[in-house]
C-alpha cells in the first residue's frame, strides 16, 4: 500500500509542474479575448502579447472602485506611456490583488489605468508571463507547464531551494529553483538565476551555468540589485576561465573590477585580471595586475587578518607573479618573489592550501636555481 500511495504521490507532482491548460478564447471584432476573473468580478480581455502589463479604461477603474473590487489602498502611483500619435500621458499604475484565468490564480498583478474612457481591456506579459509558456492553437488558448502554484506556495519552494542551496543539496535545490524561475519569468529576482547558476556549475554542468549568471545580469538591467552584478560577473569570469576562454574571462574579470566595492574583492579582482593577462601570454600586464592585487592584500592586513579565501589569493599572487617573473627569464626577481611567498605561506600552515602552494615556491625555486646555474 505504501509503495501505490508513494506512487500516486509522485504521478501527482508530476501531473502538476507538467499541466496544460486550454482555454477557449471568444473572437470579436478580430481581436480574442480571454474570460477571467479579477478581484472576483468577471471581465474578458483581449490577449496581447504586444502589451507590457495589462490595461484597463479610467471608466473600467471607477465601476470597480465604486463596487468594491478595487481598494484605494490598490492605488500604487503613476506612470508615462506613448500614444500612436507620439505624444506622452500620464497613467494610473493599480495593484490587482487576484487574477484568475481557467482555474489558475495569480496574485498581486500590476496594471495600468488609462486617462480614457473607451480603451480597451488587455491583458498583457504582466499576466502571461505567470501563466506559464503559451502558445495559439486555432481559437484555443494551450497555457504549457501552467503555473498551478500560489504566490505563498512559491515563497515557500524558494525558501526551501535557498536551504537546499547553502546545504549543498545542488539537484534537489535546482529543481525547487527551476519551479520559481518558470513560474516568476521575466519578474524573477536575478539571485534565483544565479543560485541556479552555482548548482549547475557544482554539477558540472559549465554552459548552463554560464547562461543562468547571463540573464542574471540581463535581468538586473544595470541596477546592481543587492550586489548581484559583481557576485555574477566574479562566476563567469572563473567559467569561462575553467572553459579557457581568457579573452572572455578577461572581460568579466574586468566587470568584476568595476563593481568592487572594498580592499578585498578589488585584491581578488586585479588577481583574476593577472591570471588571465598571463594566460594570453601578456606576461608584463599580469605581473602589474599580481603587483596590485598583493598591494592591495597588504592594505587589509593592515587592518584585520585575511579569511581562509583572502590567504589563498593573496599566496597564490606571490606564487603566479613568480611564475611570470621566470618565464620573463628574470630570475633574481623570481626567486625574491618566491622567497618572500615561502614567508607569507608559512603562517597558514592549518589552512588547506598550505602544502600545494609550498610545493610550487619550492619547484619555482629550484627551476629558478637551475636556471641560473646553466
Amino acid at each position: 500500500m505504501k509503495h501505490i500511495i508513494t506512487f500516486i504521490i509522485a504521478f501527482m507532482i508530476c501531473f502538476s509542474i507538467n499541466a496544460e491548460v486550454r482555454i477557449h478564447m471568444e473572437k470579436d471584432g478580430g481581436v480574442y479575448k480571454v474570460p477571467c476573473k479579477v478581484n472576483g468580478l468577471k471581465m474578458k480581455f483581449i490577449f496581447d502579447t504586444g502589451a507590457s502589463t495589462v490595461c484597463m479604461s479610467s471608466a473600467y477603474a471607477e465601476m470597480m472602485l465604486e463596487n468594491g473590487y478595487l481598494d484605494k489602498s490598490d492605488i500604487k502611483g503613476t506612470s508615462k506611456s506613448s500614444i500612436a500619435d507620439g505624444s506622452v500621458i500620464d497613467n494610473i499604475v493599480i495593484n490587482l490583488r487576484e487574477v484568475e484565468i481557467a482555474g489558475l490564480t495569480i496574485e498581486n498583478v500590476s496594471a495600468v489605468v488609462v486617462p480614457t474612457q473607451n480603451a480597451p481591456l488587455l491583458l498583457g506579459q504582466s499576466v502571461i508571463q505567470k501563466l506559464g509558456r503559451v502558445s495559439i492553437d486555432g481559437e484555443d488558448l494551450v497555457i504549457h507547464n501552467a503555473n498551478i502554484y500560489t504566490e505563498k506556495e512559491l515563497d515557500s519552494f524558494y525558501d526551501k531551494a535557498v536551504s537546499l542551496y547553502f546545504d549543498g543539496i545542488w539537484t534537489e535545490a535546482l529543481k525547487y529553483f527551476k519551479i520559481v524561475y518558470d513560474s516568476w519569468g521575466e519578474e524573477t529576482n536575478p539571485w534565483v538565476l544565479y543560485f541556479m547558476g552555482v548548482c549547475y556549475s557544482n554539477l558540472d554542468d559549465i554552459d548552463s551555468s554560464i547562461k543562468c549568471h547571463l540573464k542574471a545580469v540581463e535581468m538586473d538591467e544595470g541596477n546592481n540589485d543587492e550586489r548581484i552584478l559583481y557576485e555574477a560577473n566574479c562566476k563567469l569570469c572563473s567559467l569561462f576561465f575553467m572553459k579557457e576562454d581568457f579573452y572572455k574571462s578577461l572581460e568579466y574579470a574586468r566587470l568584476k573590477l568595476k563593481y568592487a566595492i572594498n580592499d578585498s574583492e578589488r585584491a581578488e579582482s586585479y588577481s583574476d585580471i593577472g591570471s588571465s593577462y598571463y594566460q594570453l601570454n601578456n606576461c608584463t600586464e599580469g605581473l602589474s595586475y599580481f603587483d596590485k592585487s598583493i598591494k592591495a592584500f597588504k592594505s587589509i592586513l593592515k587592518k584585520r587578518k585575511l579569511n581562509t579565501i583572502e590567504a589563498w589569493n593573496y599566496v597564490l599572487s606571490y606564487s603566479t607573479k613568480g611564475s611570470i617573473l621566470a618565464d620573463l627569464h628574470r630570475y633574481d626577481e623570481a626567486i625574491e618573489t618566491y622567497m618572500i611567498g615561502k614567508k607569507v605561506v608559512e603562517q597558514y600552515k592549518n589552512e588547506r592550501f598550505y602544502h600545494n602552494l609550498i610545493d610550487r615556491f619550492n619547484k619555482g625555486l629550484a627551476d629558478c636555481y637551475q636556471e641560473l646555474a646553466k
